[in-house]
């Protein structure tokens, strides 16, 4: 499973709304970029930093429920139900998104985890 470019990800992090101003700018700290996938995000409008994690073959070995989770989200598009994950962002201690693509039509998406707890 290949890392996502720095640029794709930046792109589709603007699909989703910053925990704190809820606009949606954000970059990638470059300095951040590692092969471990642990990356850092930034808003661009009110320096907001949050993890996003692109090592999702190590993250699918370690978490046991989330392939059976991927295989019920349904595509926005098409409505296959079923889809890999690229990459995910945590936006906040109550906020995590899966970044997925459908399989069938190739529409990317977030996806909100309710898999993960915040309290």
């Amino acid at each position: 499973m290949a890392l996502p470019s720095v640029k794709e990800v930046e792109a589709r992090l603007g699909e989703v709304n910053c925990a704190i101003c809820k606009k949606n700018r954000f970059g990638i700290d470059s300095r951040s970029v590692t092969e471990d996938g642990e990356w850092k995000a930034i808003c661009r409008d009110c320096f907001y930093t949050f993890p996003v994690h692109t090592d999702m073959a190590f993250y699918l070995q370690t978490q046991p429920d989330i392939p059976y989770r991927l295989k019920e989200i349904s595509c926005t598009a098409c409505k296959h139900r079923g889809v890999t994950l690229d990459f995910r962002a945590v936006l906040s201690v109550r906020e995590s998104v899966y970044f997925v693509t459908c399989p069938h039509c190739h529409r990317k998406f977030p996806e909100r985890s309710f898999l993960e707890s915040f309290e």
